[in-house]
């Protein structure tokens, strides 16, 4: 195995993509895969660049996006510590990558080579189980942002997100972290970054949630789940 990623053994048994391989096997895949670190804004890949391989962040965050006509981007996705992105490449018939992947700060990712892990999952089918199910997750995630993005009221897309972004359902005042900037938020609602922030104000002075830095606390959930 190459010493640069047998750290990252743990890290890859405990996501459900890779949780399925027995020891051997994930040895295997792992050293057939290697370690790309990335500085701030640095690109990973370019839509149409040649796709032999998926990825896993070991840290950092990766945004996913593509260039519109007129020279703005739209991102379609920010991938986070320990989460994989372009899998779904292996199984479009594509050989090339639809997106523009950049790192928005110093990232480190793995890149798992695609014939190596289908090699794999064909020897398994429970491998290929787990690779359906994420498929499916990304797929109803990326449902409900379209139907974010149907809705022509940007306050609504705003409350959406909000609502979407609470992980802590049991807690009374649920806080949310902003882990990208706010324009990079307003891009993916497909809006302006100051008609994001004057809507975060807005609501900060219906005293429905509280701004601090990139902490949004939720003061009124159930005014925000019925925000007109």
């Amino acid at each position: 195995m190459m010493d640069s990623v047998t750290p990252y053994y743990r890290l890859l048994k405990g996501h459900h993509l890779f949780a399925g391989f027995d020891d051997d096997e994930l040895q295997k895949l792992l050293s057939e895969c290697h370690l790309k670190k990335l500085v701030r804004d640095e690109w990973l890949f370019r839509q149409t660049d040649p796709a032999p391989a998926f990825y896993f962040v070991v840290d950092g965050s990766i945004k996913l996006f593509r260039t519109t006509r007129d020279g703005n981007e739209k991102i379609l996705e920010v991938i986070n510590s320990h989460e994989t992105f372009a899998e779904a490449i292996m199984f479009s018939g594509q050989s090339n990558y639809p997106v523009n992947a950049q790192a928005l700060k110093a990232s480190s990712v793995l890149a798992i080579p695609c014939p190596n892990y289908i090699e794999c999952i064909t020897r398994h089918p429970q491998h290929a189980l787990a690779l359906a199910a994420r498929l499916s997750q990304r797929l109803h995630s990326l449902v409900n942002e379209i139907e974010t993005l149907s809705l022509k009221n940007a306050t609504h897309r705003v409350v959406r997100f909000l609502i979407n972004s609470i992980t802590d359902n049991l807690s009374r005042e649920p806080v949310i972290e902003l882990e990208i900037p706010k324009r990079l938020v307003a891009s993916r609602l497909s809006i302006q970054p100051e008609t994001f922030s004057r809507i975060l104000h807005h609501l900060a002075d219906e005293k429905i949630i509280r701004i601090k830095g990139k902490l949004i606390t939720i003061l009124e959930l159930e005014q925000l789940l019925h925000y007109e």
